[in-house]
């Protein structure tokens, strides 16, 4: 078999793995939400205060589009909007104490996930998959 052909396999190999990853994110109590709030979710965590504008520009999709995804959140009860103190136009999007118990559910998944794959990869593996993916994104995406 040539080297083309057994990377085409092996990324098809890999984008069923994240499938099934996916699919395990949206199992038992998480299975209320999408991939795509769940991913709002984990970008308000990670940036504990961040806005509508930030947001949009992280993601690269339009303010508008960012407002209704924060707005069905809102609706959910998972995020909160906080007036800024200094300019009464701007808000920072935070979690609520739902927001964080569905943060700790998501996070158990990808440390599960981890778990497993630190099991079948040894250190020198694991390092050599983080500078491919990096090399990769960085190159071509």
């Amino acid at each position: 078999m040539n080297q083309e052909l057994e990377l085409v396999e092996a990324m098809d190999e890999l984008s069923e793995l994240i499938r099934k990853f996916q699919n395990r994110l949206l199992s038992g109590e998480l299975k209320a939400y999408t991939l795509r709030q769940l991913y709002y979710i984990e970008l308000i965590n990670k940036h504990q205060g961040i806005n509508v504008s930030e947001i949009s520009k992280t993601l690269h999709v339009k303010k508008s589009t960012v407002s209704i995804a924060i707005n069905q959140l809102i609706g959910l009860d998972i995020v909160t909007k906080i007036q800024s103190d200094t300019d009464k136009r701007f808000y920072s999007i935070q979690l609520t104490s739902k927001g964080e118990d569905i943060m700790k559910m998501h996070m158990q998944v990808h440390k599960d996930t981890i778990k497993k794959i630190l099991k079948i990869l040894n250190p020198d593996e694991v390092d050599n998959f983080i500078k491919i993916v990096n090399k990769i994104k960085v190159s071509i995406l």
